[in-house]
C-alpha cells in the first residue's frame, strides 16, 4: 500500500478516535492495539474502519472477508500510526494549547450533535404515510411559480452593451458572446445562462423588460445598479401544481427541519442559554455593522375639528 493511501487512512482514523469510544464491543474484547495509554479493542478497530469507509458496513464486511491476516495487521498498524501521532501530539503538550483545545472542543460538540440527532430522528415519523399526509394538507404550498428560461451578458457601459447585441447579430451566437463580453464571470462560463428566473428575483426593471418579450428575443440593453444587461429570453414555464413526486424531497426536508425545531423548543426548556451582545460588538477587533433602520410609519392624519354644529 502506497505511503499516500496510508496517510489518507491515518488521517480518517484520527477523524474518528473520538467515535469509537462508544463501541458496542469495547467492554467485552480483547484489546487489539495498544499505543501509549490508548488502546483499541476489535470491535473498535471495525468501527474505525466503518468510518473511514464512509460508514458503509458492506464495504467493511468485503474487505474483512477478503483480507488476510497479514493484511489485518497492516491496517492495524496504519491505525497504530495514527494513534502515535496523537499520542505525540498530547505529549508535546499540543491538547492544551488555546487553539487545538478550541478546535478539539469544538469537534466534541459537533459529534455529539450528530450522534444526538441521529439518535432522535429513531422517533421520527418518516413514512410515506407522513408525507403524503403533509402533501395532502399542504398541496396550496407546492405550486410551482410561472418563470422565465434566461441568459445574458453583464457590462460596465451601455456602448459595450450595444457592441455585445452587435455581435450577437453578426456571429448568431450568444453563448459565445458573453464569454467574450460579460462581467459575470460565473455566468459567461456557461454562456451567460442564468437558468429558471421567478418574478421578483431579478431587479424590477428587467422583469419589466422581460414580461412582454417572446421566446428566443433579445431585450436590452436594461441599466441596474450591477451595470447594463443584455437578455435572452429562451423560454417560458407557466404556473403549476407539483405532483408528490416532485415536491417529496422538499416534504421530508420540511417534516426533518419540524422535529429539530421542536426539540430544541424543548431543549431550551431544559437548558439556559445566554448570549451576550456586548461580547460581540467589536469581534476579533471589528465593530459589528450598523442596524438597518426601520422605516416609520407614516402618522396618521387627525381628523379636521368640526367647529360649526
Amino acid at each position: 500500500m502506497s505511503l499516500r493511501k496510508k496517510l489518507v487512512m491515518g488521517a480518517a482514523v484520527v477523524l474518528s478516535v473520538s467515535a469509537v469510544a462508544v463501541s458496542a464491543f469495547a467492554a467485552t474484547e480483547e484489546t487489539a492495539v495498544v499505543v501509549g495509554n490508548e488502546s483499541l479493542k476489535p470491535g473498535e478497530v471495525i468501527e474505525v474502519l466503518q468510518s473511514s469507509a464512509g460508514g458503509n458496513p458492506m464495504m467493511v464486511g468485503l474487505m474483512l472477508t477478503q483480507a488476510t491476516l497479514a493484511d489485518r495487521v497492516e491496517m492495524v498498524k496504519q491505525m497504530a500510526d495514527a494513534m502515535l501521532f496523537a499520542e505525540g501530539a498530547r505529549i508535546s503538550g499540543l491538547a492544551d494549547r488555546e487553539d487545538v483545545a478550541l478546535k478539539l472542543k469544538w469537534q466534541r460538540m459537533q459529534l455529539l450533535l450528530e450522534a444526538y440527532l441521529q439518535e432522535i430522528s429513531k422517533k421520527w415519523d418518516m413514512s410515506d404515510k407522513a408525507v403524503k399526509k403533509y402533501y395532502a394538507e399542504h398541496k396550496e404550498e407546492f405550486i410551482q411559480a410561472p418563470a422565465t428560461h434566461l441568459r445574458h451578458i453583464l457590462t460596465s457601459s451601455e456602448k459595450d452593451a450595444n457592441n455585445a447585441i452587435l455581435d450577437i447579430f453578426k456571429d448568431k451566437d450568444f453563448a459565445k458572446t458573453a464569454e467574450k463580453f460579460s462581467r459575470d464571470t460565473n455566468t459567461a462560463q456557461r454562456g451567460g445562462d442564468l437558468g429558471w428566473m421567478e418574478k421578483g428575483v431579478m431587479p424590477e426593471s428587467i422583469d419589466k423588460a422581460i414580461e412582454t418579450a417572446r421566446p428566443n428575443s433579445l431585450v436590452g440593453p436594461i441599466k441596474t445598479d450591477l451595470g447594463w444587461h443584455v437578455l435572452e429570453v429562451l423560454e417560458r414555464r407557466p404556473s403549476k401544481q407539483l405532483t408528490f413526486d416532485e415536491a417529496k424531497d422538499e416534504i421530508v426536508q420540511r417534516l426533518q427541519m419540524s422535529y429539530i425545531a421542536k426539540e430544541l423548543e424543548d431543549l431550551r426548556k431544559k437548558v439556559k442559554v445566554e448570549i451576550n451582545e456586548k461580547a460581540l460588538e467589536n469581534l476579533g477587533g471589528i465593530p459589528a455593522a450598523p442596524a438597518a433602520k426601520t422605516p416609520e410609519a407614516p402618522a396618521e392624519e387627525k381628523p379636521a375639528d368640526n367647529a360649526s354644529k
